[in-house]
């Protein structure tokens, strides 16, 4: 829906005013979650801010994506945990916890920050 909005031209106030109508009518499906991403290639492109001076990765690590929740429900975004909470744009309803590991997927020991 999103990409159909962006190819139409849409601002970005449109296409958030358009999921906040479309979800209030509940066009848009329940999220369900279970949904996982692993992250742990060394050869993955994300954006420059995720590579070092010496151009290495920075973090290897696994994606979980639930309905919208609270970091502090699930002890995320605090110094002492291994977890961290993204909360999706306002339009979104999902969540997106991002756990460090601690291997590349060729087994080489990652930074864990």
């Amino acid at each position: 829906m999103r990409t159909e909005m962006v190819l139409a031209g849409l601002s970005k106030e449109q296409m958030i005013d358009k999921l906040k109508a479309s979800k209030a009518k509940g066009e848009i499906p329940r999220f369900e979650p279970g949904g996982m991403a692993y992250m742990m290639s060394k050869q993955a492109y994300l954006t420059d801010a995720g590579i070092t001076q010496d151009g290495a990765h920075s973090l290897a690590h696994v994606m979980f994506f639930i309905p919208s929740t609270d970091a502090e429900s699930w002890g995320a975004n605090s110094p002492q945990s291994p977890i961290a909470l993204l909360q999706q744009a306002p339009e979104s309803p999902t969540t997106v916890f991002i756990v460090a590991v601690g291997k590349w997927s060729d087994g080489t020991p990652a930074p864990i920050p």
